[in-house]
């Protein structure tokens, strides 16, 4: 069984949704007509809050957090079987992304919900998806960093180039986040561009999995199924 799709779909679902889903918004007069990307925008949540945009958010959010679970937990198989020494890091690699899809998931199940009730466990689950997913990436990467351009059991490697997107993304990450808090802490009109850091912040965490659809199908990586007794 080939898990090569599971990254893919798990970096694509969320950001067709998101952006399908201000199409959406933008069109039955919900939000204006803008680019996300630049200042003066509108928010991700705000393109999926009201219906009938809401409705395809969660159909695709919620799912998307538990393909976030399941891929988390793959890629601990898969750096294991790349060699990965570092197995304490491998295990809380897995506690964030797990911890960081589940506040995805919360994160969505309330989105639109009026009240005080709703308005914590929103703003928890995006922290918990935002920084936690970060983490997550960053002791993958570390992980991935003895192993890169190595050739352990047969097609078991990862390319010198795939780890250096994967770097290349989390330094843009840090980057972007640091310019955010920065203007955040300094400059009077954030607002306006705040929402344009959350959707580059949201792309870039999503193009990390993206890239590890190619680690995953440069290292030929499979799963099989068997039961007890069976011999190998």
């Amino acid at each position: 069984m080939k898990l090569k799709t599971i990254p893919l779909v798990t970096a694509l679902l969320p950001a067709i949704a998101a952006h399908l889903c201000y199409v959406m918004a933008a069109h039955h007069g919900h939000v204006s007509w803008c680019f996300p990307y630049f200042p003066d925008c509108v928010s991700i949540s705000a393109a999926g809050r009201r219906a009938p945009e809401s409705v395809v958010f969660r159909a695709a959010m919620m799912p998307a957090a538990v393909l976030m679970m399941i891929y988390w937990r793959l890629s601990s198989d898969w750096l294991k079987a790349l060699g990965t020494p570092m197995i304490r890091l491998n295990r809380a690699m897995v506690w964030l992304g797990v911890t960081a899809a589940l506040g995805l998931f919360i994160y969505a199940g309330v989105l639109g919900e009026v009240g005080d009730l709703y308005s914590q466990p929103r703003r928890a689950g995006v922290i918990l998806f935002y920084v936690f997913t970060y983490l997550a990436q960053l002791l993958m990467t570390v992980q991935i960093a003895p192993l890169a351009g190595t050739r352990g059991r047969p097609g078991a490697t990862v390319p010198t180039p795939r780890y250096r997107s994967l770097v290349a993304v989390l330094g843009a990450v840090a980057v972007l986040g640091v310019a955010s808090l920065l203007s955040w802490a300094l400059y009077d009109e954030y607002r306006r561009y705040e929402d344009a850091f959350e959707w580059g912040l949201t792309l870039l965490l999503l193009g990390h999995t993206f890239i590890t659809y190619f680690a995953w199908r440069d290292s030929g990586f499979q799963a099989r199924f068997t039961i007890a007794g069976e011999r190998s």
